[in-house]
């Protein structure tokens, strides 16, 4: 036994020396006869170091370590991209749970199966005819999977037949379903394709592939179809459309002077005299001055009382003044309130306020103030009625009984009333004020009581399923309707087997259509269940007071493992959830 102890010491002494050794020392006999065996090709410079890839006495270090060279993966681990950023199987696992090392030389240290690589755990998920392309067309033989590019001129520079003139965004106008299917909305330049155009060909103006450079102008393309030679100017689109250019037509309205009764009838030559299009004047008294027989003492502005469609037919359309005679005051004669003016003789415009002619008929003193036509009409003046549905506060139901001055007791037009349902009925609110001024929500003007209307659906507790059959008192115990609680529990409690046990809330299992239909969807979970997990009851393994349960396999299959832990928590990379037994080994 003393033996024994002094060869303990004498260990321990060695393993002290190795650890203070510098990091540049040559592996000790100690180090290679317990080195579990020859590290990769990858990973051999370091073979002759130990500490470069493991800290003595302290395995939490190890993915630290791991991180340290390989960089880029711990990024994407921390931000949460790429394959290990991504992949949910490797957030908290081990390094060494995948990549194996000490097993040789040719020992691969990234093992995966491409058939069943699931690409979107990556930063470019295969599409269309992407998933048709071997993995070796991207991923060059010996260099790493994330250096793959992932912008379409990385692989298709040579099927680019702009030579980069569109710049490097392909997708633009190509499709992942294939090279040659092009889309592109040429609504979105500044030259949308619109009849004709739209069926002509892209080669039609785009004679190169340069199509920033090709002019948009009705001439570029059109030249040797203008009839008039220029004479016109460029803007061929004035008398043409897209949809073909012949026949020419031509938008008088566009003008300021539209065609309309006799002036569609007339021809071109008749204003446009030796086709100078553009000296012609707009003005009635350009053409029919012979015809005003008033000698231009109404102006020049004849379209106020003759219209385009015959100059003899004269009437005035006093409706386009802003004022239109209705009622009574289309009997009236002009002279009853247009008194003639000094020379030239036109119309003498008056006031448009009711009270410039009625000031004698206003019973008010002007109490009311200026706007009579708020209660008296056009078509008689004794019969005043006023519509209180042109204001703010229409009156129906039983508001429409009341007197006026139950609301006004002071002049209408001075004193401003509050319309909300608060100012008169603070004294019926029943709730106290909890729900509100907005009474119309529920009530309405027919009566105050029954019957009341509330749709469940905008509050934050809709009532769904038997919720809709229940009576409102079985919840609300007063008309404190805000006091009542929207937890399942709150009415619940007594029907929960679970004693509260779970953190989901009853609706993480319970619907309620019916509290014993119970469903849950573990796939939403972090532990999906497949194989032989889903024919598991679920208190095998969520017991009540056990808490969170654990995902990894250990949690169960501890009494299940022949190894006894030597292989690490990692059970799934030999055995499946299909079966214990069978266990696959990747050689």
């Amino acid at each position: 036994m003393r033996r024994l102890s002094r060869a303990l010491q004498l260990l321990a002494l060695l393993a002290t020396v190795l650890v203070a050794a510098p990091a540049t020392r040559a592996q000790t006999v100690i180090e290679k006869l317990v080195s579990p065996g020859p590290l990769a090709s990858a990973h051999a410079k370091f073979e002759s170091n130990c500490k470069s890839c493991h800290a003595a006495f302290d395995k939490s270090s190890q993915n630290r370590m791991c991180n340290d060279c390989h960089k880029p993966v711990a990024a994407d681990v921390a931000q949460h991209r790429g394959f290990h950023g991504k992949n949910p199987k490797v957030a908290g696992v081990e390094c060494r749970t995948c990549h194996t090392e000490h097993k040789g030389r040719a020992a691969k240290l990234v093992v995966f199966d491409p058939k069943s690589f699931n690409h979107d755990q990556t930063e470019y998920p295969l599409r269309g005819a992407h998933l048709k392309v071997a993995c070796a067309t991207c991923h060059a033989p010996g260099a790493r999977f994330r250096a793959a590019p992932v912008a379409c001129v990385g692989c298709h520079t040579k099927n680019d037949v702009h030579k980069g003139s569109l710049g490097p965004k392909c997708a633009d106008c190509h499709t992942e379903a294939s090279w040659k299917e092009t889309r592109f909305d040429h609504g979105r330049t500044a030259f949308p394709l619109l009849g004709a155009h739209a069926k002509a060909t892209c080669q039609s103006c785009h004679k190169t592939q340069d199509f920033k450079a090709t002019p948009s102008t009705c001439i570029s393309c059109h030249a040797k179809d203008d009839a008039h030679k220029g004479g016109l100017g460029p803007q061929c689109g004035t008398c043409h459309t897209a949809v073909a250019w012949k026949p020419a037509h031509f938008d008088h309205g566009r003008t300021g002077f539209p065609l309309v009764g006799a002036h569609a009838r007339a021809d071109c030559s008749d204003c446009h005299a030796n086709g100078r299009y553009h000296d012609a004047k707009p003005g009635c008294g350009s053409c029919h001055t012979k015809d005003d027989v008033h000698l231009g003492k109404y102006g020049p502005n004849c379209a106020e009382c003759h219209n385009s469609r015959d100059w003899k037919v004269s009437k005035f359309d006093h409706g386009r003044t802003g004022w239109a005679l209705t009622g009574g005051h289309a009997r009236l004669t002009c002279n009853a309130c247009h008194a003639p003016s000094p020379s030239p003789a036109r119309v003498k415009p008056p006031g448009t306020e009711c009270l410039t002619c009625h000031a004698k008929d206003d019973k008010h003193k002007g109490l009311n103030g200026p706007k009579c036509e708020s209660c008296h009409s056009t078509t008689s003046w004794k019969n005043a009625t006023f519509d209180h549905g042109k204001t703010r506060f229409p009156l129906t139901g039983a508001h429409g009984r009341i007197e006026c001055k139950a609301c006004h007791v002071e002049p209408a037009d001075k004193v401003k009333l509050d319309i909300g349902c608060g100012s008169c009925h603070a004294r019926d609110d029943k709730h106290a004020g909890q729900l509100g001024a907005a009474c119309g929500t529920c009530h309405n003007t027919t009566v105050w009581g029954q019957p009341i209307r509330f749709d469940h659906d905008q509050t934050a507790f809709p009532l769904l399923g038997k919720h809709a059959a229940v009576k409102c008192a079985d919840c609300h115990a007063s008309p404190k309707f805000k006091d009542a609680k929207i937890a399942c529990v709150s009415c619940h409690a007594k029907v929960d087997p679970h004693k509260g046990a779970y953190r989901l809330g009853c609706e993480g299992c319970h619907n309620p259509a019916n509290w014993k239909a119970v469903s849950f969807d573990h796939a939403k979970t972090r532990f999906p269940l497949d194989g032989r997990h889903g024919t598991v009851p679920c208190a095998d393994c969520h017991r009540p007071g056990r808490g969170r349960v654990s995902t990894g396999c250990s949690s169960c299959h501890a009494g299940d493992d022949v190894h006894n832990g030597a292989f690490g928590p990692g059970c799934e990379q030999c055995h499946t959830t299909e079966t214990w037994r069978g266990a696959r080994v990747s050689r």
